[in-house]
Formats: structure tokens, sequence, C-alpha cells
């Protein structure tokens, strides 16, 4: 059922087809839908919206965008049906605002050459996040990318979520939890249309172009966001592939333990990718026996079985490592979204890393406890991404702005350097002039 092989046997093509995953391929998305998409909302941007929605969804519900009332309504209805619900996502929201109150950044001046040069960090004006729908709820996803922007200041947040198709409107609990993170709006569409309608505006909804988009999604959901950032419309998170996790095991690791983590991954959809690295061959023995003992036990969720095995017969791999260095070298390689590490050598490995989205190091540390509890983010970044992009965080919301108060002195000090690059770099004429005319030299 799980692929499984000796790491050190892999060829270089295949330890760099591992690497270079490219489960999206979105360049024919972006040209046969994407680019279309986006020259009706140039030309009209609510007509495309609705043209979009009545194509992919069914239609704009008769209230495209729900208020801050639509919201806190929503979460009293759950409340009061679910009070479970609702009390299990607000420790939830303690933990994720506790972690991320931490982060925020400040900045700083400093006297160099006689003149004052400092940064400032400035927070978006206006940001969206897309909570997917579809095969699973994403609730979660609300906390993880409301709070952080709320701590950094941001005052507009608009939520792009799609309506479920049975009762033509956005999930109760999705608009509860929303209300709970403090959003004001929300957007009742979802694909590649909510993301357009955020980047370019949709002047009908009251949507002004937003500054940055961000959240997981489908294919169309990804090529949107790359071509909003294509086109210099807005920022994004990072490109969102299929999600994934890289177990690190050893001897010491618990199988049980394994195989659910690998098909939690699993559980996702079918793109989804599960791999583990191992030094012990009993370990890839009871790890597979486990993985088909737990797929076989799911009887009641049919739906989410086949899923589970597909995506493990597609994506999912063993990997028999001569070490736990070769492990930790290929992992850093791979740089994974998740990355578990379940050894005797926990914090040594730990400080090896030097590529993953978020770390779970130790038994008791399984990605479905950052996902929704511990209070790390579960935005990150995918595909290998993570060698130079990092999670969702208070970072992510704002911009750091340098600026510089020069003096006479500080200025005439530096002018004959000046003159003498500008004129290395053939633009004296007016950058090295531009100095030197202070001090009434005449060209």
């Amino acid at each position: 059922m799980i692929e499984i092989q000796t790491l050190s046997s892999l060829s270089r093509q295949e330890y760099k087809n591992l690497l270079y995953r490219s489960s999206l391929n979105l360049d024919n998305v972006i040209s046969g839908t994407i680019e279309p998409l986006a020259q009706a909302f140039r030309n009209h941007s609510y007509q495309a919206l609705s043209d979009a929605a009545e194509r992919f969804d069914g239609g704009l519900p008769q209230k495209p965008i729900l208020t801050a009332e639509d919201l806190e309504s929503a979460y009293n209805t759950v409340k009061s049906k679910s009070p479970e619900i609702i009390e299990a996502f607000e420790k939830a929201k303690e933990n994720i605002q506790a972690f991320h109150e931490k982060q925020t950044p400040h900045g700083y001046q400093a006297v160099i050459a006689d003149n004052t040069l400092g940064f400032r960090f400035q927070p978006f004006d206006r940001v969206a996040l897309y909570v997917p729908g579809g095969k699973a709820l994403y609730p979660s996803t609300v906390l993880m990318g409301v709070l952080p922007a709320k701590i950094a200041g941001v005052k507009d947040i608009l939520l792009l979520s799609p309506p479920e198709k049975q009762t033509g409107r956005i999930n109760d609990v999705v608009a509860a939890i929303a209300h709970m993170a403090g959003v004001t709006r929300l957007l009742q569409a979802g694909g590649a249309q909510s993301i357009l309608a955020a980047a370019y505006g949709v002047e009908e909804l009251s949507i002004e172009p937003v500054d940055f988009i961000y959240g997981p999604g489908n294919i169309f959901v990804a090529a949107a966001k790359t071509y909003a950032f294509s086109k210099n419309l807005c920022g994004i998170d990072s490109f969102a592939g299929p999600s994934e996790v890289l177990i690190i095991a050893d001897e010491s690791a618990n199988p049980h333990y394994l195989a659910h983590d690998l098909l939690a991954q699993a559980e996702h959809d079918e793109d989804a990718i599960a791999i583990m690295l191992t030094t012990s061959q009993k370990t890839v023995d009871a790890t597979v026996k486990a993985i088909e003992e737990a797929i076989a036990s799911r009887e009641d969720e049919e739906a989410r079985k086949k899923i589970m095995r597909e995506s493990i017969m597609r994506n999912g791999k063993i990997f028999l490592a001569k070490d736990l260095e070769e492990a930790v070298a290929f992992s850093n390689d791979y740089a994974p979204e998740h990355l578990e590490i379940q050894t005797t050598r926990n914090n040594e490995l730990l400080s090896l890393i030097t590529a993953a989205g978020s770390i779970f190091a130790g038994d008791f540390a399984p990605v479905a406890a950052g996902d929704y509890y511990t209070g790390t983010n579960h935005i990150l970044p995918t595909g290998r991404a993570a060698r130079y992009s990092s999670g969702v965080s208070v970072h992510t919301f704002y911009r750091r702005i340098t600026w510089q108060t020069v003096t006479q002195e500080g200025l005439q000090a530096g002018a004959d350097a000046i003159a003498t690059m500008s004129r290395v770099e053939n633009l004296f004429a007016e950058h090295g002039y531009s100095v030197l005319a202070r001090f009434g030299e005449k060209q």
C-alpha cells in the first residue's frame, strides 16, 4: 500500500524528483481559467464575480457579504446548539493569541556617520483570508489567519469562504468562529473568483483592493493568488500546494503513533504527501501493519477512508535511512511543511533542522496539536517553499519602512564618496550633482 525504499538507493534523479514535487501545475490553470477571469474582473468586477459564482458555486448568495451582526447571530446559534464547539475554539484562541502576541516587532533608530537612520513597522491596511470549504470545514484556519493580523494592527480583514452547496450559505461554525476572531465582513464566495474579487475590489460590495491575500486552497485558489502576485496586485503568503508531513523516527518511536500521524496527513485529500524516514526496519514493518489496520477499521467513514487510501498509495513513502544524520540531511533538502521528530535524540535533531514550516518534536506532538490547539500557526509554506519563506505570523502583516534624517555634516562627509560612486555607475550628472549642489558646487 505504501512505497518502501532505502534512502541511499535513490538515484540522483529520483532524489531530485522527490525534492521538486510539483503536484500542482498552475500554468494551464492560469492560462485557461485565471487570465480570462481576471480580464472579466478588470471589465466589471461584480459581474465577473456573479458569473463565476453561478458557474462554480451555483450562484452568489442573496446576501454575498455577511456583516458583523450576521456573524454574531451565527455565533449565538452555534453556542446555543453546541456550546462544546465554542468552548473548544475559545481554548485554542487563548493559546494562539498568547503565542502570537509575543511576536510583535519593534523598530529602532541609530546615529550612523552623524545621520539618524531607522525603520518602523506599519501594518497592512486591508487583507483577505481564504478559508476553504468543500471536502472539509476549516474554522481553525479562521483563528490562525485572523488573530495574528489583528495583533499586528490590520483594521480591515475580509474573510473569503464558499457557501455550502446544500444550503447556499456559509457554514454556521465558520461564521461563528469568524465572529469569535473579530472578523467584521465575510464574502460568501470561493475559488479563484473570491481571490480576484479581493485583489481587484468589488465596488458594489464595498470591497476595496487588498494589500495581501493568504490562506490555503485548491489549485484554482493557488493559481489566482499566484496570478495576483505576479501582476503586482497584492502580496501573498506563499505558494499553496498539497499539504505534507515528513516524520523522522528511530527504533524508539511508537508505530501506532507513526501510522496515525501519516494517515492524518493523508486524510486531507488525495494529493496530500506523507513521508517517513526511519533507521529501523522493525519500525517500518510495524508502521506498515498499523497503517493497514487503521484504514481497514474506518468502516463507518468510507469517503474519508477512500481519500486516505488513495493518498497513501499515490504519495505515501517510507525510507530506511542509514542513520538519523542522513534523515536530517534529507529533511533539510526537502523542507517540509510539517516535520515530526520521534527519536531518542529529539532536542539534538531539532537544533539541526534548517528548513521546515513547523516542527513537532516528541511522541506527544502530532501535527494535529499545532493544527488546532497549541498556539503555533498552521498556515505554512508547502512544496519546498520553507527554504525561503515562513508560516503566517504577526510579522506577515507589516511593511517594514526605513527612514533617515541626514544632517549637513553627515552629507558633506559622504559627498566625495557619493560623487565617486555615481561616476562609476555613469549617473553623476544628477545623482552625484544632487549632493554636490548642496555645497555650492556648480556643474
